[in-house]
C-alpha cells in the first residue's frame, strides 16, 4: 500500500489537499498527515484557496478538482476543529477531518447525525473546546495603552493586549474585536498569532513570545469599576472560578480586587442587612421632582 505524505498548517491548506486526495481516491489509511506550526493567517490563506495546492505536495500531480458536496454543518465544525491544538498529536485533527470527509462523500452524508460515533464525538468535542476558548478570549482580553502619537490636541493612542488561548483562535475572534473597538488602534498578541487593527484594516501576523508587562491608568479604571459593581450578597466563589478560572486572572487588572472583596463579602452583606430600609418609592419620588422642575422651566420659558 502506497503511503502519501500531506503537510498542512491551516484549514484552507487541508481543504485543498483533501480535494486532491479525494480526486485520486486515496483512502484515509493511505495518508500520513504532518502538521507544522499552527498558522491561520489571511494573507497566507489567499494562496491556499480551494482547489490549489503547493507544488511540492505529493497530492498535486492531478489537476482534476471534483465539485464535492458535503453538509454545511461539516464545514462549520471542520473550520472550528482546525483551530484545535493538541500538543501530543498535532496532526490528529487533520487525519480525523479527512476520515470523516471520506465517509461523508463515499458512504453516508448523514454520518454527522451518528452521535455515538467516536469520530463524530471527537469532532464535536474539538469544536466545543474552540468555541469555549473564543468565548473566554472575548471576555478576558484587556487592552493597555502603550504609546500616544501626535500632538496633545490631536493624539492617536495605541493599545496592546496579551492573551494565551488554548487554541489557535486569533483569526476567528479578531473580527469581533475590530467591530467592538473600531475607534481605536490596537494589537492583540498571542503565541499562535497576532491581530492588528488601525481603525481601517484588520491584519494578522505570526505569534510572539509574551512581551514585558506594562501598566497604565486604565488599570485603575477597571479596578474602580469592578469594585463598584461587586455585589457581596451574590458572591459564589465556585461559580465565579468556573466562569473565570484563575489561569485568566493574570490578564485582568481587576483580579487584584477579587481576594479582598471576597474576604470581606460576609461583613459587607451583614452591613447591608443592618442598614436602614430604603424608601421603595424613592425613584418615583425623584422622577416626580424632576418632572415638576421641568414643568417649571417650561412655564418660565413661555413667559
Amino acid at each position: 500500500m502506497t503511503m502519501h505524505q500531506a503537510h498542512v498548517t491551516n484549514f484552507d491548506e487541508w481543504r485543498a489537499t483533501a480535494r486532491n486526495l479525494l480526486s485520486m481516491e486515496i483512502a484515509p489509511e493511505q495518508v500520513h498527515w504532518d502538521a507544522g506550526a499552527q498558522i491561520s493567517l489571511w494573507a497566507e490563506a489567499e494562496d491556499a484557496v480551494v482547489g490549489d495546492s503547493a507544488p511540492s505536495s505529493p497530492c498535486a500531480s492531478r489537476r482534476t478538482k471534483p465539485q464535492l458536496r458535503v453538509p454545511a454543518q461539516f464545514i462549520s465544525l471542520a473550520r472550528a476543529a482546525s483551530c484545535f491544538i493538541d500538543a501530543k498529536v498535532p496532526a490528529e485533527k487533520w487525519s480525523l477531518l479527512y476520515s470523516l470527509l471520506w465517509r461523508l462523500v463515499r458512504y453516508d452524508r448523514r454520518t454527522l447525525s451518528l452521535t455515538t460515533d467516536p469520530q463524530v464525538q471527537c469532532l464535536n468535542r474539538m469544536a466545543r473546546a474552540v468555541s469555549r476558548d473564543c468565548h473566554k478570549m472575548k471576555a478576558f482580553v484587556r487592552f493597555q495603552r502603550v504609546c500616544t502619537r501626535g500632538t496633545p490636541a490631536n493624539s492617536d493612542a495605541f493599545f496592546t493586549a496579551w492573551f494565551e488561548p488554548d487554541h489557535a483562535i486569533v483569526e476567528r475572534v479578531a473580527p469581533f474585536f475590530a467591530k467592538r473597538f473600531a475607534g481605536m488602534s490596537w494589537s492583540i498578541l498571542t503565541p499562535y498569532g497576532c491581530a492588528h487593527w488601525n481603525q481601517r484594516v484588520l491584519s494578522l501576523s505570526t505569534g510572539v513570545p509574551r512581551p514585558p508587562a506594562v501598566s497604565d491608568e486604565y488599570e485603575l479604571f477597571w479596578q474602580t469599576y469592578y469594585c463598584h459593581i461587586f455585589n457581596p450578597a451574590r458572591l459564589k466563589e465556585q461559580a465565579m472560578q468556573s466562569e473565570m478560572p484563575k489561569k485568566y486572572w493574570r490578564y485582568l487588572p481587576e483580579s487584584v480586587c477579587i481576594k479582598p472583596l471576597a474576604s470581606g463579602a460576609a461583613a459587607s452583606t451583614q452591613q447591608m442587612l443592618d442598614a436602614d430600609r430604603t424608601d421603595p418609592l424613592r425613584v418615583r419620588s425623584r422622577s416626580s421632582r424632576v418632572r415638576e422642575a421641568q414643568d417649571t422651566l417650561r412655564a418660565q420659558n413661555r413667559q
